[in-house]
């Protein structure tokens, strides 16, 4: 999982043009959302998860609150289903 740091360095900020603040800002965001979309998305409900869960991307942890099953969503092999393989 990537992990997000909880400082950014800005670097010199003396003499700074708006327009180099705004290409500083804008590096930061993306380097926070690609950090955020490298992290799994967890899904708790009462049953395995769906091969119809097509909405869900790679990665994707189910969590059967049920029978406490843990499975992976490992691929989309068509567009209309998905592999979920069981991790415990």
């Amino acid at each position: 999982m990537a992990r997000i740091s909880e400082n950014y360095e800005m670097g010199n900020l003396n003499d700074l043009t708006p327009p180099e603040m705004a290409r500083r800002i804008q590096e930061m965001y993306t380097q926070l959302a690609r950090a955020i979309n490298q992290k799994p998305d967890l899904v708790f409900r009462d049953s395995d998860g769906d091969s119809g869960d097509t909405f869900l991307s790679n990665g994707t942890i189910n969590v059967n609150t049920s029978t406490l099953k843990v499975e992976m969503l490992t691929e989309h092999p068509t567009t209309s289903t998905v592999t979920w393989t069981t991790l415990s």
